[in-house]
């Protein structure tokens, strides 16, 4: 069951964790940790752990998607990766792009990094040894199949979000944090650029009206969207959208198709009565008279086909069924394309389904900072809030002022109106998502 690649992988990062830990207490106790017999020991240990007892570690996990990547765990930076300098258009060159490497003490992988946090690299913050906790991390590149971790190290990476990522205490148990995650960004560590937002703890500080969006997509594809609109105008346009429903819903075509029957009977009831009338004039009697814009009333016709002669009765004859064919072949005509328009015009095409969504702007601050005082305020735009149910026994929607809430899964927004925490009153701004979850602390 062993093989090269696996003691290879091992032996370094024994040797690197003794070496760290004679280097944080170089007492001469501790010299004796450095020996051969050491790393045999620890490496028997691992074997037994991983392949006897089948106790995986936190990358093995993920690389076999086996565990997801977004759980909360503590890695160390055991590399940085400094790319070639690029040559932006206008010729002057730019930041190379960097990559970290990260290990939770048993396996290594390569991770991919913001803008942010390349700017902590720089600084010195995020630096080789330096433990980080991550929260709501991603595997890369999409749809890439399982693989063992040491075969995934050059065709799989991490990528890591800024406001999910924090410094952790170098005594920080490396690996799945199975009771102490996931980690709460303060709305002063945020930024604008540093992606989702895992988790924060706020406390609703002001609350604005419920608003609505509707958006509409043309035959391109673009995307274009009306409002926002209050609740009123959005009452007044679903109130058309039934109506427009009603119309076309099948009980309302087969109301449609009853009246046309009626019409199509009464239609062939008139036919047949002209059809008669000419019948008549056909065998008409020796005294017979009269004129076709005369028989449009039944009362007259009588009289008028007792006084028509009969030269006149054939022309007028003639002339009956002509206009008769005419005007049946015309009213068929009329009915199919109605009867047509019926089956066809069903909801979804006379009244395609709309794209509304909901949202409500709620002003935030957190609940608690540790180190630096409360500055920033955020407002959060809260998405498809009219399905939001926080309250047992409230309407839908119902955000209370001064209640305190855990809030996943936010992304910034507005990036470029965002203030910075140095300023008094700084405010940013937050939306959330459709996997964003609420929990009330009370």
């Amino acid at each position: 069951l062993l093989t090269k690649p696996w003691v290879d992988n091992h032996w370094a990062l024994i040797l690197w964790k003794l070496a760290g830990h004679i280097a944080l207490d170089p007492r001469d106790g501790q010299i004796d940790r450095w020996s051969f017999k050491t790393i045999v020991d620890q490496l028997c240990y691992r074997f037994e752990r991983e392949i006897n007892q089948a106790r995986r570690p936190a990358l093995r996990l993920i690389t076999t998607r086996d565990a997801t990547p977004a759980a909360p765990m503590v890695l160390c930076v055991s590399n940085i990766t400094w790319g070639d300098p690029v040559v932006g258009e206008n010729g002057s060159p730019t930041e190379p792009r960097l990559e970290l490497e990260v290990t939770d003490g048993w396996y290594r992988l390569r991770a991919q990094i913001d803008a942010p946090m390349a700017r902590a690299v720089r600084r010195g913050v995020i630096r080789i040894g330096r433990k980080i906790a991550i929260s709501g991390a991603r595997l890369g590149p999409p749809g890439k199949e399982p693989r063992e971790v040491l075969e995934a190290y050059n065709s799989m990476h991490l990528i890591l979000s800024g406001n999910s990522t924090h410094l952790a205490p170098w005594h920080a148990k490396l690996g799945f944090q199975v009771h102490g995650g996931p980690y709460v960004a303060t709305l002063n560590s945020l930024t604008a650029g540093g992606g989702a937002v895992c988790l924060v703890d706020v406390v609703i500080k002001r609350t604005f009206p419920v608003a609505f969006f509707e958006f509409f997509e043309d035959e391109d594809g673009n995307r274009r969207r009306e409002g926002p609109r209050n609740e009123q105008a959005q009452a007044k346009a679903d109130d058309e959208d039934k109506v427009c429903i009603y119309l076309y819903s099948p009980s309302h075509v087969r109301k449609r198709e009853t009246v046309a029957s009626k019409l199509l009977d009464e239609h062939e009831k008139k036919v047949h009565r002209y059809t008669g009338y000419a019948d008549r004039l056909e065998h008409p009697p020796d005294h017979i008279d009269g004129l076709y814009d005369q028989l449009e009333e039944p009362a007259g016709a009588n009289m008028v086909l007792s006084t028509i002669n009969a030269s006149d009765a054939a022309w007028l004859a003639h002339m009956i069924r002509e206009q008769t064919d005419q005007e049946r072949e015309r009213f068929n005509e009329e009915l199919q394309k109605e009867m047509q328009a019926s089956r066809m015009g069903s909801v979804n095409t006379a009244c395609p389904p709309r794209n509304i969504r909901s949202f409500r702007v709620v002003v935030v601050q957190d609940a608690q900072t540790c180190r630096r005082p409360q500055i920033r305020s955020a407002q959060l735009t809260v998405w498809d809030v009219t399905t939001l149910e926080l309250y047992e026994g409230r309407p839908p929607g119902t955000v209370e002022v001064g209640h305190r809430f855990l809030i996943t899964n936010l992304m910034p927004i507005q990036q470029s109106s965002w203030m910075d925490s140095s300023e008094p009153g700084a405010e940013i701004y937050l939306a959330t998502r459709r996997d964003s979850r609420w929990r009330r602390i009370v």
